[in-house]
């Protein structure tokens, strides 16, 4: 029996280091966000939906056992709130209409990876009717697509502004890649109804930009930014890699740190511009990074987050690697009103298109 109790002691010990252990992992990107080291966070915020998991499961075995130490998750919990809060949507039944009201603004954001279709590279084909059909059936007023791709020949079937222009003539093309063909190019793209009035791009370090069009709807002048912001640039070795367990996963580790480390100068350069907008601004695009994320901290910070005021759920905008990876995102200051959002799955890219209905505050 003693040596039972013994080993009983000793396990509850470990166990209290590995719930402490947990509650830091948890807590440190909240306090500590060091420029040296903030891939720790990039790596940190893809763990946190599981570690918050761990810690919920921790408080209810304390509660039965040593409700003392159940103390350590509980106050773990009550100071990291704002991770279980930007996690979840709270609204069901809340339904996004097919036809918007007039004074309402529509917004589409769609990651369309270069209107290839959601298959493998050896399986590509162009789905440009089908995704230009799927986005216009919802009559937005402004499109933002990243990973978009085109080529200026007239009538050329990888022409893709000629699915576009008609209903929105107004357009800026961040051009961000080249091709030895000269006419291709590769970016983010701004639709818009309403007449653009200004246009602005911001350069990344990876070629990649942030691009803003300043528009003018009636009588309100309003400006949209869109983005892609850098990815882990993962081959089919690297998915490969993570999806067997006798693989060396080293090189997936490096890519991640690089892009981590990338976002985090980039989201510099968004929060910069963003904030400093006169106008009532929206900003949207494919962040490349989860709600816990030291990217979305620092972009999101003060905005709303169209889908945590009206979505419900976990909110997935991407299909590969996790169930639960929210990614792209339509944020708006305080000069909007968000009245609903809506994700939906084409299966013509490995992201979903998000939309919402914004509603312009009147001063």
């Amino acid at each position: 029996m003693a040596k039972k109790s013994t080993i009983r002691v000793a396990g509850k010990k470990i166990l209290i280091l590995i719930n402490i252990f947990i509650a830091l992992l948890i807590l440190y990107p909240l306090f500590f966000t060091p420029d040296t080291f903030i891939w720790i966070n990039g790596f940190l915020g893809l763990m946190i939906p599981y570690l918050l998991v761990l810690s919920l499961l921790l408080l209810i075995f304390w509660l039965a056992v040593k409700p003392v130490v159940a103390s350590i998750s509980f106050v773990t919990l009550l100071i990291a709130w704002k991770f279980i809060y930007v996690l979840f949507g709270w609204h069901p039944g809340n339904n996004f209409p097919k036809n918007k009201k007039e004074n309402q603004l529509r917004i589409i954001s769609w990651n369309v990876r270069g209107f290839n279709g959601n298959q493998t590279n050896t399986a590509l084909k162009l789905r440009t009717q089908e995704i230009a059909y799927s986005i216009q059936k919802w009559n937005p007023d402004i499109i933002c697509m990243q990973e978009y791709n085109t080529n200026e020949r007239k009538g050329d079937v990888a022409n893709h502004a000629q699915y576009f222009s008609e209903k929105y003539p107004y357009s800026y093309f961040s051009k961000d890649y080249q091709t030895e063909e000269l006419a291709y190019y590769m970016g983010c793209i701004i639709y818009s109804k309403y007449k653009i009035i200004d246009v602005q791009r911001f350069g990344y370090q990876n070629q990649e930009s942030l691009i803003a069009a300043t528009i003018l709807k009636g009588d309100d002048t309003i400006r949209v930014y869109t983005t892609h912001m850098a990815s882990y640039r993962f081959k089919q070795k690297d998915f490969d890699a993570i999806d067997d367990a006798t693989k060396n996963k080293w090189g997936v580790v490096r890519k991640m740190k690089h892009a981590f480390e990338e976002r985090a100068i980039q989201a510099s350069i968004v929060e910069k511009q963003i904030n400093s907008s006169p106008y009532p601004t929206i900003i949207t695009g494919d962040f490349n990074d989860v709600p816990n994320s030291y990217t979305y901290k620092k972009i999101a910070t003060g905005w709303q987050d169209a889908f945590l005021s009206k979505g419900f759920g976990f909110g997935a905008t991407y299909l590969g690697l996790s169930p639960i990876l929210r990614i792209d995102y339509i944020l708006a200051n305080q000069k909007w009103e968000v009245k609903s959002w809506e994700q939906t799955d084409e299966n013509l890219s490995d992201h979903h298109m998000i939309m919402a209905d914004l509603l312009l505050k009147k001063q």
